[in-house]
């Protein structure tokens, strides 16, 4: 070949037979899915062929050599099934491939399915094509908290390797199509938001800001799409959702991460009660078609439990929740008697409204005895600026949340939709942010929004929303450990690492004389 070869990698096996797919494959002829031959042919007898023929594709994931017979697990994306190479069949000259195959290798395979004398479902192969090597050896094993930074660092490998992170994600897009079916049959329009925002809104909770460089401003990324969905209703849009990324300045733990997605949802019209109901029908509908069943078992510590999501669902005030489950009566309490509530349970206090007092004792005794699917009513208005009054008490709102297996999902509430009184509560937000910044630091407000009050001026319908973390949602429904374990990618430190082409210099040589980079 002319190329002096200092150290010896893999790839030039393949260049010695004069296979090599970067040069040569551009595509394969994929006639079906392995998922469809297991279907179609698992009635075979044991020692059974099939007449029909497939062209199928997909990495190797699983190889065992048995002299003139090798055994290989192909994964395409929809199953893995078992693939035969056997020496009297693809002959001598595709066995010298056979030879260097590897785990990791991407292949494009011709046979027919076939079932071995073990009673093992394969298809054999006939003839194939090498569409890809690994240039990097497979990890053996993958699984356990010692790989977690591995883990995250390399996703991909993460996602193809782990079977129960790679169930998750499929699940998640499952069930984010079953949201959107559920919505569009019922007239729901779903609208893109802006993620970038001049002000930003719609939760208690610190922006990212960034730099537009065209407007020389500082802009916000969106913490949430509600009063932009909220400016749609406006706007005649009576029913609207997005399934929208979000991002939050936050700390990063198992169950919060700073760029997560959620479904808001709004309809004109509608009340709190109203969006409870349709968050029961919507929830429970998608668990059912994706999973088959409304319940869903899990395994908890030592013990096993079954989430049933067929409603009707749980509903119980916060306070009352907070007295059942932790045997604690805030109701009526003052500030300092909660405060003093919170120090006896060791809560750290570091913001001066009530109702932020009676969110952290309800965190803190009664969230994670909630297991089955609740909706937790009846917040204080004090920590619900974007929420409307009680109807029945104005110190409280008509705003729920749900919890499942601990973990809170979902918030919703009447919109507050009186122009008038949504300015005087991002008054006192910006009022309260300042007068507590001496005492508590910078703590999670609402800013003035005045364009949402101008739009809200013009008139909108009684509405009710709700928002729905869908990560969580799947956390929950797939028992992970952590919020990560189902967010394709995360940030992660770079770490110095070198490339192939850096590793071995003569295969960059090879590629630039092949292809004639060094002349472009």
């Amino acid at each position: 070949m002319g190329i002096a070869m200092s150290t010896i990698h893999r790839f030039w096996r393949f260049v010695e037979i004069g296979v090599d797919p970067y040069l040569t494959e551009y595509r394969y002829d994929v006639t079906t899915t392995l998922s469809d031959i297991r279907n179609r042919y698992s009635y075979l007898d044991k020692g059974q062929e099939a007449g029909e023929r497939f062209s199928v594709a997909g990495r190797i994931m699983g190889i065992r050599r048995h002299g003139k017979i090798v055994f290989a697990v192909l994964d395409d994306g929809t199953d893995k099934l078992q693939i035969v190479f056997r020496f009297d069949v693809v002959g001598e000259a595709l066995w010298k491939l056979v030879e260097i195959l590897n785990v990791g290798d991407i292949i494009g395979v011709r046979g027919r399915p076939i079932k071995t004398m073990r009673g093992e479902l394969s298809l054999l192969v006939e003839d194939f094509r090498v569409l890809a090597i690994t240039w990097r050896e497979f990890p053996e094993k993958w699984h356990g908290l010692a790989d977690s930074e591995k883990r995250y660092r390399m996703r991909y490998l993460d996602m193809m390797l782990n079977d129960d992170v790679r169930k998750a994600m499929v699940s998640m897009y499952r069930i984010e199509k079953a949201f959107r079916d559920f919505l569009d049959s019922r007239g729901f329009i779903e609208i893109h938001t802006p993620k970038l925002q001049s002000v930003y809104g719609g939760a208690l909770a610190r922006p990212f800001v960034t730099r537009m460089y065209a407007l020389d401003r500082d802009v916000y990324l969106s913490i949430a799409p509600e009063t932009y969905l909220k400016r749609a209703v406006v706007a005649n849009f009576f029913k609207v959702y997005e399934i929208a990324v979000c991002f939050r300045n936050e700390d990063i733990d198992a169950q919060h991460y700073p760029e997560f997605v959620q479904i808001e949802i709004y309809q004109a019209f509608s009340d709190w009660m109203d969006m409870m109901m349709l968050v029961e029908e919507m929830i429970s509908q998608a668990i059912k078609t994706v999973y088959g069943d409304y319940k869903i078992e899990l395994q908890k510590g030592n013990e096993k439990i079954v989430l049933d999501f067929q409603p009707p669902w749980t509903r119980i005030t916060i306070e009352d929740a907070i007295e059942r489950f932790g045997g604690i009566k805030v109701r009526k309490k003052s500030y300092d008697e909660l405060l003093e509530i919170a120090k006896n349970l060791n809560i750290k206090i570091d913001d001066p409204r009530k109702g932020k007092i009676i969110e952290k004792i309800f965190e803190k005794v009664a969230e994670p005895k909630i297991i089955q699917p609740t909706f937790i009513t009846m917040f204080p208005r004090d920590v619900s600026p974007l929420a409307r009054p009680s109807r029945e008490n104005s110190e409280y709102a008509e705003r729920f949340e749900i919890f499942v297996n601990g973990l809170e999902i979902g918030n919703g509430y009447s919109e507050l939709n009186n122009p008038i009184v949504q300015y005087y509560f991002f008054k006192k937000e910006e009022e309260l942010r300042i007068k507590s910044r001496e005492k508590f630091g910078e703590i999670e407000h609402h800013p003035m929004d005045r364009d949402y009050v101008r739009a809200l001026e013009y008139g909108m319908p009684p509405t009710a929303g709700v928002g729905i973390g869908i990560y969580r949602l799947v956390m929950i429904l797939h028992n992970l450990p952590s919020i990560k374990d189902v967010i394709p990618f995360t940030i992660v430190e770079q770490e110095e690492f070198k490339t192939i082409a850096e590793q071995h210099d003569n295969i960059l040589s090879y590629y630039i004389e092949k292809l004639g980079l060094d002349k472009i």
